[in-house]
């Protein structure tokens, strides 16, 4: 099993990510230290990186060598954020480095980064056609795509931290009067970039990086959201307003951090904010923001790292490296889930008039299915409860969040009598009464897919249904003789009339 380290320069110090790597396209994150040095604060003051900076940021990539030896990791990766392009003393600094550590750091362009962060979005949310933004401590970046292509980007000289630095934000400062005047030159910015506003008509707006992730944590936990998934929540203008209002209650303070939300400090915060804030109001038609939780260390490692020989691109489809990436790396033993997951596809699609569930629920039934007995890696007992809090609760991409509370629930559902309306009742604000009745319809499919391979030796090949009445005839062809796996599926008959109000007959 190879380990990889990835080492970041950031405008606000040094970000080490440790990389569990196995079968090639498969990856885990199992580490992740950060350390603030604030390089960019020389660089608005001299354009230059002092000699302390270096000192520190030296005495710190020695110890995360150090580490990274301790750990085994097999390489190491280091990149720096194009901010160190613009500095003077750039190509020193980088050099001293290398010398006192051995860590040569690759200095991103601004093109590299944008297509960074274009890589890391697309695939992660479901849409095909929107606008980025993305606010950085150094700039801020817009970027239209559509079919899966990035069209056009634009760049503003300005970001959280430059632009906070620039109207010497600190605790005496008046907050709202000095955020509306930040709003105004961020206005007038945008005017000045000429950005072309026909080209984002009837598109999804997306936000990303780590200023939006905070936003939109602070908002989930105002509104007590339900669900602690930051990936595709939508955060609508009202909510980045109440939050807005909340942090100028704090004020522009240079020492206080908003606990368990950012690690930004507050005037930095405001500033972002206050760019989000300029950005609708030029484009009013920006009613919410998708979020994407991806940011530019992920798209590093997935194109960097993972896929050495990859120069540009992503997966098309993240939503099954999701679910192959936890089947890899919580693997059950003696798992059938491919076996299942065929079968459960198989009487999707031919009791189609029996479930009436649509092409809209196929995503929470896929992952239900593919994940059907995760649960078994943390205990056997409640296994399918388990598995629910397995899917809450992993980094799975491309999906929104009501098919992930099915696909959870569907799961937990394969057992009715493990289930208790309450902990439904919990994500209200998200499903309703017909979201558990889809769910319950996944479950049962699923059940009665897993106990057509009870035997676990993949007999049954093809399976047709014709419905006689209120009567399903479920015709299966085998390899060998069926019979075990045909007794345990007809236990779940009563199970089956209770979800479907029908039962069936295997032949």
């Amino acid at each position: 099993m190879e380990k990889a380290i990835l080492i970041e320069l950031l405008p606000t110090g040094l970000k080490m990510t440790t990389e569990k790597l196995m079968g090639g396209a498969f990856h885990k994150k199992i580490d992740e230290i950060t350390d603030t040095i604030r390089f960019d604060e020389d660089y608005y003051e001299t354009g230059n990186i002092s000699d302390e900076k270096l000192s520190e940021c030296v005495k710190i990539l020695s110890n995360y060598r150090t580490l990274a030896e301790a750990k085994g990791a097999t390489k190491i990766y280091a990149y720096a954020s194009s901010m160190f392009q613009e500095v003077r003393n750039s190509k020193k600094f980088i050099d001293d480095i290398f010398k006192k550590t051995n860590i040569f750091f690759n200095v991103l362009s601004t093109e590299e980064e944008l297509r960074l962060v274009y890589n890391a979005m697309i695939g992660t949310i479901e849409t095909s056609k929107g606008v980025i933004l993305q606010v950085n401590p150094h700039n801020t970046y817009i970027m239209n795509f559509a079919k899966r292509s990035l069209m056009t980007t634009f760049v503003l000289p300005f970001g959280s931290n430059s632009l906070a630095h620039k109207f010497g934000c600190d605790e005496n400062a008046n907050a709202a009067e000095t955020a509306a005047k930040m709003i105004a030159f961020v206005r007038a910015e945008i005017q000045k970039a000429n950005v072309r506003w026909e080209e984002f008509d009837e598109v999804r707006f997306v936000g990303t990086g780590s200023l939006f992730l905070s936003v939109a944590k602070l908002a989930r936990k105002m509104t007590h959201y339900s669900l602690d998934v930051a990936n595709n929540y939508f955060l609508s203008k009202q909510r980045i307003d109440k939050a807005f209002e909340l942090l100028l209650q704090q004020g522009f303070n240079r020492t206080k951090r908003l606990a368990n939300i950012s690690s930004e400090r507050l005037d930095n915060l405001i500033s972002g904010v206050a760019i989000i804030k300029a950005f609708y109001e030029e484009k009013p038609e920006a009613e919410e923001f998708n979020i994407a939780s991806r940011g530019v260390t992920d798209a590093l490692v997935s194109t960097k790292i993972v896929r050495e020989s990859a120069c540009d691109g992503t997966p098309n489809d993240l939503l099954e490296v999701s679910l192959k990436n936890i089947r890899y790396y919580f693997p059950v033993d003696e798992s059938n889930a491919d076996n299942v997951y065929t079968l459960t596809f198989e009487l999707f699609h031919q009791m189609s008039i029996v479930h009436k569930l649509t092409r809209k629920h196929v995503k929470a039934l896929k992952i239900a299915a593919y994940l059907y007995d995760c649960g078994k890696r943390i205990n056997f007992e409640n296994h399918s409860k388990h598995s629910r809090e397995i899917i809450l609760n992993a980094d799975i991409m491309n999906v929104n969040h009501k098919d992930l509370i099915i696909a959870a629930f569907a799961c937990q559902l394969q057992n009715l009598d493990n289930f208790s309306l309450s902990e439904w009742i919990r994500y209200k604000d998200i499903v309703d009464e017909d979201d558990l009745v889809c769910a319950r319809k996944i479950g049962g499919l699923i059940a009665l897919a897993a106990a057509l391979d009870a035997g676990k030796q993949n007999r049954i090949k093809e399976i047709s249904c014709d419905l006689l009445g209120d009567i399903v005839i479920i015709k299966c062809k085998a390899d060998n003789d069926p019979s075990y796996e045909i007794f345990e599926a007809n236990k779940l008959n009563g199970v089956f009339k209770k979800v479907f109000n029908k039962t069936y007959q295997i032949m």
